[in-house]
């Protein structure tokens, strides 16, 4: 139909932001984006992103989006942003920035042991022998800036997630649906809102009117603002509805829900993860795996993560493949796309050469870091490449196999989303050492369509998320594990990658000192 709906959805991640228009049958009709510049390194360990370095990207993203679509503009009936999770803003009463937004990959943390408030100290030598409190609790960043820089702490009015920041600028909310409060935040995950319980705010280092509201999923966060219609190209009164994180959104945008009960979603981006959705919340006891209200009302997201998976792959091109530039641009692909095609004439296994991509420690094994064994004089880059991306593979194993034991049903298939879903040796490797078949979409961007669903769902075009899933999410490619393979594989991971794991903590630990 020529004047059927159309949703907008916006996908703003760590290092850009998409803005993309879809129709009711998930058909793609123009798409925005916007790069941001790179974030700031002020002291070792800190990560920092300006607000509206993201607010403009936004608003320059949907521009062109809607610039791009000669159509007629009262189509687009609805909108939803889904984003980056965890990062943060420290906001001011009239809702400017109090300071950067520190970024999810900041790698700063509080001192629990000499925190200022002595029953915190308490409840941490109490359970901290027993749980990973102390490294959960030293990742709150309102903690961390009460310690840092209490003068700061004390001009804060809000700590807002990026998603209620931009909501508050885009709609004049500071509001975010419940998979929006993810990391450290005094939120009831079982009740998908902030937790009555003084206790965990105590615990976190944040007040209740510190908060944004929480939206459920579908619901009307608001109306696009004035000033933001002025940016954006947007007509004032241009509502948005609760989505939550980029990667719950991707899972629904890849068609991966609870009642496919063999499936899991796996994200090949910034971060690389592997997640299955449930009906019900369960969470590790040992924090392997995190669950978090899913972007669907009454459905939770149990998540594995690598937490530096596909951005190792763009170190690896930016320090060791700047001799790619050239022909990159000549052949207008990507240097990790080169670096590829030189893998693939590796065989599998990388001959040997084995790597444990822990750029960033898990929350239990702080002391652990990236390590690669193996190397002999016949090796070079393809090896070391290769080694890297079935490294990633190998940890979403790893993953894939504690939520089935956590869950109590098997992973028989997978779908995958993110930039290094382009690469179809990437998804082969993975395929190869999961040993399922992989479902591979014709396009990378499922957050964007997780957050379109979501959209045609808040605007009235679908009764539920169920009915809207089944038409807009399209039938994927199927790529098979190749049976010699998945033997290597097989053995590496039992033999070398899982073991070594313990081996690389424990020599890892006097660096970490």
């Amino acid at each position: 139909m020529t004047d059927s709906p159309l949703f907008l959805a916006v996908d703003s991640g760590t290092q850009s932001t998409r803005a993309i228009l879809f129709d009711r049958a998930g058909n793609v009709h123009s798409i925005g984006r916007c790069a941001h510049p790179a974030l700031s390194n002020p002291s070792p360990g800190a990560l920092e992103q300006e607000p509206y370095d993201l607010l403009n990207a936004v608003a320059s993203s949907v521009r062109e989006c809607v610039t791009c679509w000669i159509g007629d503009p009262s189509r687009i009936v609805g909108g939803a942003l889904t984003t980056q999770r965890v990062t943060t803003v420290p906001t001011l009463e009239n809702g400017e920035p109090a300071a950067a937004a520190v970024n999810w990959l900041d790698r700063r943390l509080a001192r629990v042991e000499i925190d200022d408030d002595p029953f915190v100290r308490w409840f941490h030598r109490l359970l901290g022998r027993y749980l990973p409190l102390g490294q959960i609790l030293a990742r709150s960043i309102p903690r961390q800036i009460k310690q840092r820089d209490p003068m700061l702490y004390e001009r804060t009015r809000w700590f807002l997630p990026i998603e209620a920041w931009l909501h508050l600028k885009m709609v004049g909310a500071s509001a975010l649906a419940p998979g929006g409060a993810t990391g450290v935040l005094p939120l009831d995950v079982n009740k998908r809102h902030w937790s009555p319980v003084g206790l965990l705010h105590r615990l976190v280092g944040v007040a209740p009117r510190q908060l944004p509201n929480i939206v459920e999923v579908g619901k009307r966060i608001g109306v696009v603002t004035p000033e933001f219609a002025k940016l954006s190209g947007l007509p004032e009164g241009f509502p948005f509805y609760a989505c939550g994180g980029d990667k719950q959104a991707e899972a629904l945008g890849g068609g991966v829900r609870s009642s496919q009960r063999d499936l899991a979603g796996v994200s090949l981006g910034t971060a690389s993860s592997i997640c299955m959705i449930d009906r019900k919340p369960k969470q590790h006891a040992g924090f392997e795996w995190f669950c978090a209200p899913a972007c669907e009302p009454d459905a939770w997201t149990h998540e594995y993560m690598l937490f530096r998976g596909m951005w190792t792959v763009r170190w690896f091109a930016r320090e060791l493949g700047r001799d790619l530039e050239p022909d990159a641009r000549a052949k207008e692909t990507a240097v990790e796309a080169l670096l590829c095609e030189e893998a693939e004439r590796v065989v599998a296994g990388s001959e040997g050469v084995m790597t444990w991509p822990r750029w960033s420690p898990t929350l239990q094994f702080p002391m652990e870091t990236g390590m690669t064994v193996g190397m002999r004089e016949r090796h070079g880059r393809a090896h070391l490449f290769r080694s890297l991306i079935e490294g990633i593979a190998y940890d979403l194993r790893r993953g894939r196999d504690t939520l089935e034991k956590g869950l109590g049903r098997p992973i028989k298939r997978v779908r995958v989303g993110g930039g290094g879903s382009r690469s179809p040796f990437i998804v082969q490797t993975l395929a190869d050492v999961l040993n399922v078949p992989v479902e591979y979409p014709e396009e990378e961007e499922l957050a964007a369509r997780g957050a379109a669903i979501v959209a045609a769902f808040g605007s009235g075009a679908f009764p539920s998320i169920d009915e809207a899933v089944k038409a807009m999410v399209p039938e994927a490619r199927v790529i098979q594990p190749k049976a010699a393979h998945v033997e290597i594989y097989d053995k590496a991971f039992h033999e070398v990658y899982m073991p070594g794991l313990k081996t690389m903590r424990r020599v890892a630990e006097p660096i970490a000192r």
